[in-house]
């Protein structure tokens, strides 16, 4: 069963075998991932210019947190006071200067916003939540969860 993207995109078979090979490594040439999905190199680079214009793949650098110094990390539930446009998108705007935040998703249950949160230790942990998180009075919870080890993890949404 084909997928379709939000621009109405169909991925066949072809483009599902080619993501999922660039998923596993990134750093195959278009030769190398050409011959392994049975494509001359042409096709194949229409194939990817047309994945990559459509926004169904992009090009990122995925960070090795501990190679990279980061020891601390945790997932952070925050609950605001009213969730109004406004202070949503304040809230959001709060979060994107922060590098210290890796990841900001908004979400439906008991809280409001889930943070995924990469610093150096614990005590910059406590910084960042004492002081800048601080600075928005309608933040009414925050709710952190340690982040030991992550065994598996997914950088495709195609199973």
């Amino acid at each position: 069963m084909d997928r379709k993207t939000a621009d109405d995109v169909v991925l066949d078979q072809t483009d599902k075998r080619i993501i999922r090979l660039l998923v596993e490594d990134a750093g195959l040439s278009n030769n190398q991932l050409a011959e392994k999905v049975g494509l001359s190199p042409a096709p194949l680079s229409r194939r990817l210019a047309r994945l990559e214009a459509s926004g169904v793949i992009r090009h990122t650098v995925i960070v090795d947190p501990r190679a990279a110094g980061i020891g601390f990390q945790a997932f952070l539930e925050v609950s605001l006071e009213r969730t109004g446009p406004r202070v949503g998108e304040r809230f959001i705007d709060l979060v994107r200067r922060m590098p210290e935040v890796v990841e900001c998703h908004t979400v439906a249950g008991s809280f409001d916003f889930l943070l995924k949160i990469a610093v150096k230790d614990a005590g910059d942990y406590r910084r960042l939540l004492w002081s800048e998180f601080e600075r928005m009075g309608e933040i009414k919870t925050l709710r952190s969860t340690i982040l030991l080890d992550s065994p598996k993890m997914q950088v495709s949404p195609l199973p």
